[in-house]
């Protein structure tokens, strides 16, 4: 994958997701460094939970990936998970952050939820930021939409390309492609909603502005030899396609980045000393919980809901139920 990521003043400049991953790594480090020290913790103490932390939050990526988004094909195959294959997820990554660091606050006996109140302003940010990566290289993208807020991505985005692909050979050598593309999408996005792919972009000079004005090359409408007038239009075999989709990405970014203003707002508040941890909890879980509802890599897990909203809202439970008992025991005091 090598998307354009800014055009600026004739400049292009490309990156991977990856890119943008050890940007955001090197931004949290410096800022959550700043906190600790002024909070009175040492820079060897701090560089060593933060190490722990990152390490936990890579294992735990790799293996919620696949415990939880891509469940079939490490049932098939559980040594999948050691190989280039698949990704990294970012609930996951989030999660097992936050239990390397508990570690080790526990094994050097410090107050992990005091640690925390310097972490997640900074942490949160960086969660929006890394959503909006994702938009940038096409990956993580929502379900087929007709709405007004409906996008596509570059083709040079393998993320992207990647289902569209899957889906090819499905339609690409038969005499009815529309039928079945439509068929595809059916509940989803019809075929007016579906914009011609850049293999066919030389047809938009001919009147042909989506899927469903090609449907006049195709019988009942059209006979004789309409074959090899596909074939001289590209559309013999049927090329690639791809409906517009919702932005989740940016809906993320969005949700994510009013919960870092939230906590930038109340965390200097005395009520909200060692409780960060938990606001930030229940505010990017429930985040995920909406988000997947858009997504287009669902994993459905049971009710209609998927492994993250099952996760997500063991988390907002929990979160809350702890938060009383803190609550309770502050009012005894």
């Amino acid at each position: 994958m090598y998307p354009l990521n800014f055009n600026f003043f004739g400049i292009s400049i490309h990156g991977y997701e990856g890119h943008w991953a050890f940007g955001i790594l090197i931004m949290g480090y410096i800022w959550q460094r700043r906190n600790c020290l002024k909070a009175g913790y040492s820079s060897d103490w701090f560089l060593n939970a933060f190490s722990t932390a990152i390490l936990s939050g890579i294992i735990f990526s790799r293996l919620f990936h696949f415990l939880f988004w891509d469940t079939n094909n490490f049932l098939a195959n559980p040594m999948i998970i050691f190989t280039s294959s698949g990704g990294f997820a970012i609930l996951g990554g989030t999660v097992g952050t936050a239990f390397g660091g508990y570690l080790y606050c526990k094994f050097t006996n410090e107050s992990f939820l005091r640690w925390c109140d310097y972490l997640m302003v900074p942490l949160t940010f960086g969660l929006a930021i890394s959503r909006f990566s994702c938009f940038l290289n096409g990956d993580a993208y929502g379900s087929p939409t007709d709405s007004i807020f409906g996008v596509v991505f570059s083709e040079n985005s393998d993320a992207w390309m990647e289902k569209w692909r899957g889906l090819h050979s499905l339609y690409a050598n038969s005499d009815k492609p529309l039928n079945i593309i439509s068929q595809i999408f059916v509940n989803q996005v019809n075929l007016m909603d579906i914009p011609l792919p850049d293999a066919l972009s030389k047809l938009k000079e001919e009147g042909y502005t989506n899927l469903a004005s090609l449907s006049k090359l195709y019988p009942p409408v059209a006979s004789g030899n309409y074959k090899e007038i596909l074939i001289s239009k590209g559309l013999f075999p049927f090329p690639v396609v791809y409906p517009k989709v919702h932005p989740t990405q940016l809906y993320e970014t969005a949700l994510v980045s009013i919960l870092f203003v939230f906590l930038w707002k109340i965390q200097n508040f005395e009520w909200t000393k060692e409780k960060l941890f938990f606001f930030f909890w229940i505010g990017y879980a429930m985040n995920r919980f909406i988000i997947e509802f858009f997504r287009g890599d669902q994993n459905i897990l049971a009710l209609n809901l998927t492994y993250a909203q099952f996760i997500s809202l063991t988390i907002v439970t929990v979160s809350l139920l702890i938060l009383k008992i803190k609550n309770l025991e502050y009012s005894r005091n």
